[in-house]
């Protein structure tokens, strides 16, 4: 394994995932927790909905999260090479050459591997030697502040504010005296801009800012290529393994991991990436509607949540969108009508750059 940065010491950043990460990773998951969810606070134009969760979402540090993974992969017999910087990739008749730029402006070094697995994030540079198009990618702003006395440690609140962001703001408890603010936006500067205007609102002030870009999955791009007489496949972010509804890309992108293994295993194919790509594509189809919401659908929306759309919103997680979407217009068929609406009206996204 081949890692640019000279430390395996990742940049801290509050993240909230589903139990499914539990699931995946088992006791390792469970380490990078800080918090659970059990229930979040949907506003809107002065309404609010509570959805109450059956089983809780839980609060990571993704840097911790990191080395676990690390620590666990050199238990496993794999080597961590640090300071080498990913630089070209030429195929040959039987295999692939990958030359690495060791520290900054050090030796270039050459290896050869019949398969090379980018996991090297949305702008992977693995994707653009093989040949994939680039992705388009959108910018995530948070700060870490002091948590409001009104706000319970296991309550996350969400604002639909659809003249500033057409994603969320979000407000994420960290401890019983920490939070996370942040959203989603679609430029970085104004993204930054609405979060510094969003806290002044909100009376709370950022004791650090975190930041990032989030690859947006516009369609899927089959992850698996021959190159030469090599393989090349792409993972994670690289792959814009994403869910577009809440830019959320840890769970699936652990997915589409258990898909490139069982690939590789399997002369190129996988059952696991059949059943995320239907995900990822109903995330899509729930985005594109989304995208166009204006403070009155906004509203509307909030207004359908009965109790029992609540409950069904609570029964299953973001990363069973078939369950949930089908449960939800089955106890509430006007939420299904409301999204027709507006994605006939005008369901247009952002799509892959080429």
């Amino acid at each position: 394994m081949f890692e640019g940065t000279e430390g395996l010491a990742p940049a801290p950043r509050t993240l909230i995932v589903t139990s499914r990460m539990r699931d995946l990773l088992g006791p390792l998951g469970g380490q990078a927790v800080v918090n659970e969810i059990r229930r979040f606070e949907l506003f809107t134009d002065g309404r609010v909905a509570t959805v109450p969760l059956q089983r809780p979402d839980l609060v990571i540090e993704r840097a911790t999260l990191i080395r676990g993974l690390a620590q666990q992969a050199e238990a496993s017999g794999s080597r961590i090479l640090l300071g080498r910087r990913f630089m070209s990739l030429e195929p040959t008749s039987r295999a692939l050459t990958f030359t690495v730029v060791r520290g900054q402006g050090g030796a270039l070094e050459e290896e050869r591997a019949r398969t090379v697995i980018g996991a090297d994030g949305a702008f992977s540079q693995v994707a653009c030697a093989a040949g994939w198009p680039g992705q388009s990618a959108v910018p995530l702003a948070q700060a870490v502040v002091g948590q409001p006395k009104d706000l319970r440690p296991d309550t996350t609140r969400v604002w639909f504010a659809p003249e500033e962001t057409p994603y969320f703001y979000w407000l994420i408890p960290e401890s019983p005296d920490r939070g996370v603010v942040g959203l989603i936006g679609e430029d970085g500067q104004a993204t930054r801009q609405c979060l510094e205007r969003f806290l002044e609102r909100r009376g709370l002030e950022p004791l650090e800012f975190q930041g990032a870009r989030i690859p947006l999955y516009t369609g899927w791009v089959p992850i698996h290529r021959q190159v030469g007489g090599g393989y090349v496949y792409l993972v994670g972010d690289a792959a814009a393994h994403v869910k577009v509804t809440t830019v959320g890309g840890i769970v699936t992108g652990f997915r589409g991991a258990l898909g490139v293994a069982e690939a590789v295993l399997n002369g190129g194919s996988s059952h696991h990436f059949r059943v995320l790509r239907r995900e990822l594509d109903l995330h899509l189809l729930i985005r594109r509607v989304l995208h166009q919401f204006t403070q009155r659908e906004y509203s509307r929306l909030l207004d359908l949540l009965t109790i029992p759309a609540q409950r069904s919103l609570g029964s299953y997680t973001r990363d069973e969108a078939y369950k949930l979407l089908w449960r939800l217009c089955l106890g509430q068929p006007r939420l299904l009508l409301l999204g027709l609406r507006s994605l006939l009206t005008n369901g247009s996204f952002p799509r892959r750059r080429d």
